[in-house]
């Protein structure tokens, strides 16, 4: 693929299905206060925990992969004045280590629980690196109903065992021993303020008659397939859980 992320994103602030609504009140749920510290893995452009700084007054260490998302999230954390609060830096999560532990983990990328392994995996490893009765904040895509059509398969371009059920993520809960505070099932209207900022940037694109206007459509077409599937085959949960 030629298209970039960063050019499939360029006007995309939040990079998941997660509204300010419910970003907000998932960080009422995990009791965010100014006391606490935020580990923001694969924070993208910053969106969620610079929101989160603004309005609990927590500290924030974010981490992404793509050195012009961190540049673009910790300019703006300076034009809001939140750069006293609020750090992001440029590295891959897998090969991270930290020397202390966090109140809360925000793991909001789609798939980035993947990058340990598995769901499972990311579960075991996230614990180690709360504190006691500490807070995960992950968003995670989940099948409906297993097995799952080879139709459906093609259209998302996905695997069945890209993802797991929601009944098995509860379970992944209740085995690394998370207590679940809360969760959220993003809707059409979350995937609708996902996907448009990403039509708008391929359209550019297309309309441009650039040599990528074919790969945009794609793109479009894509993004399209996984806009229809929300609530029929697939959704997007953002859990809230306590270690314990």
């Amino acid at each position: 693929m030629k298209l970039s992320y960063y050019e499939i994103f360029k006007y995309s602030d939040i990079l998941n299905p997660v509204s300010p609504t419910t970003l907000f009140s998932a960080g009422k749920l995990a009791e965010l206060d100014p006391k606490k510290i935020v580990l923001d893995l694969g924070s993208g452009k910053g969106f969620p925990s610079l929101l989160w700084a603004s309005i609990f007054g927590v500290r924030v260490e974010g981490f992404d992969i793509t050195k012009k998302y961190v540049r673009y999230a910790n300019s703006r954390a300076k034009m809001l004045n939140l750069s006293h609060r609020v750090k992001y830096f440029a590295g891959d999560i897998r090969e991270l280590r930290f020397n202390r532990k966090y109140d809360v983990i925000a793991s909001l990328g789609l798939g980035i629980a993947q990058v340990y392994g598995n769901v499972g995996d990311a579960l075991r490893i996230f614990k180690t690196m709360l504190n006691e009765d500490g807070v995960l904040v992950l968003a995670e895509p989940v099948w409906l109903v297993k097995p799952v059509s080879s139709e459906v398969l093609k259209a998302l371009g996905e695997a069945e065992d890209s993802f797991l059920t929601k009944f098995e993520i509860e379970q992944l809960l209740g085995q690394t021993e998370f207590q679940l505070l809360g969760h959220f099932v993003s809707s059409k209207e979350d995937w609708e303020l996902y996907v448009r900022p990403i039509y708008i940037a391929m359209r550019e694109i297309i309309e441009s008659e650039s040599e990528l206007a074919d790969e945009a459509r794609r793109v479009m077409n894509g993004f399209g397939a996984e806009y229809e599937a929300v609530g029929q085959y697939w959704d997007v949960i953002l859990w809230i859980v306590k270690a314990h």
